[in-house]
């Protein structure tokens, strides 16, 4: 007969539930440390591919870490170990490196397989709860990720145990994420489908303001000439003759104009005070643009042609407004 539970037993429950969790996370930060340090080395370095693999629990867990790996630039695969000994253990190859999970380190299915990685030479990574286990013993790099204790109340389900081993691919993938310097236009590529893919996708073009909606002022045009357009328009853009950028004006530029006389506005020039803006492709990305406003510490971007020639420019605040967008 199924037992009876009021809230407040499964409210109660539910935090010692997460509070095991989080405590089973939090005691791996102190073993993160040379182990760690070596297996990112040995997957930065291997030609291959991180070949993970594990059973049950330790198995859902592996293919999860596998897919995080990928989209983060590590080329990962998971071998189920039943299959492996049927034959698709041939997709290992020398070049690979092996990431065992197992949180006894004694998992049968496993342990018959380190044989055969053996034979092959590829280096094995554990990621066990056990380190004076067989799989710890056979390992070159070992990782513990053992808890005091399972979130369940008999003590036998995969609960600490799991989240524990998912936490510590996560640091994994992250520390190679840094390692080799994937950045958001790397992650694009690696998920074009996903509303982060489509958020970051468009080109400088999809999103520049067109020169014809800026206000445009000349070279050699004095302060006092376009005083009723510094009024009105938030940026000015000084052009030359050939329609070539030289600079913008904008309420930074503007508030130099204040410590100068009144009466000098007249013979200032507007290239005097503007800054010279730096200048983005049609077809660069947004990504791109993002890194020259972050470089420049502005909020504008002159956007120019194959030919040099001012035709918009992108601000910063659309950008924003685009990522947010659903």
């Amino acid at each position: 007969m199924a037992r009876k539970m009021n809230s407040k037993r499964s409210i109660r429950l539910a935090r010692e539930v997460l509070q095991i969790e989080a405590e089973g996370i939090l005691s791996l930060i102190d073993r993160v440390g040379i182990n760690f340090h070596e297996a990112i080395n040995l997957i930065y370095k291997t030609r291959g591919r991180v070949i993970v693999t594990g059973i049950g629990k330790s198995g859902i867990i592996g293919r999860k870490i596998a897919a995080t790996l990928n989209s983060t630039g590590t080329p990962a695969l998971f071998l189920h170990p039943a299959e492996a000994i049927h034959g698709d253990l041939g997709i290992v190859t020398k070049e690979d490196v092996v990431l065992i999970i197992s949180n006894s380190g004694e998992t049968e299915e496993v342990i018959t397989l380190i044989p055969s990685f053996k034979r092959l030479g590829v280096p094995i990574i554990a990621f066990t709860g056990n380190p004076d286990s067989t799989l710890a013993k056979y390992s070159d790099i070992v990782i513990d990720t053992g808890v005091k204790r399972e979130a369940c109340p008999l003590g036998i389900v995969p609960t600490a145990s799991t989240t524990s081993a998912l936490a510590m691919g996560d640091a994994l993938s992250v520390a190679l994420l840094e390692k080799r310097q994937f950045g958001l236009k790397e992650f694009r590529k690696y998920h074009p489908g996903g509303s982060l893919g489509k958020r970051l996708s468009p080109k400088v073009k999809d999103l520049m303001v067109p020169a014809k909606d800026l206000t445009i002022i000349r070279k050699g045009q004095t302060i006092k000439e376009v005083l009723d357009k510094l009024g009105k328009a938030q940026s000015l853009w000084v052009l030359n003759r050939d329609k070539k950028l030289l600079g913008v004006i904008t309420d930074i530029e503007k508030r130099a104009l204040f410590l100068m006389p009144f009466d000098k506005w007249s013979h200032i020039k507007v290239e005097v005070i503007m800054y010279r803006v730096p200048s983005i492709g049609l077809e660069q990305s947004i990504i791109d643009g993002l890194k020259m406003l972050k470089k420049a510490d502005r909020n504008e971007l002159a956007v120019i042609d194959e030919n040099g020639h001012f035709c918009g420019a992108i601000f910063l605040h659309d950008i924003l407004n685009r990522s947010l967008e659903g």
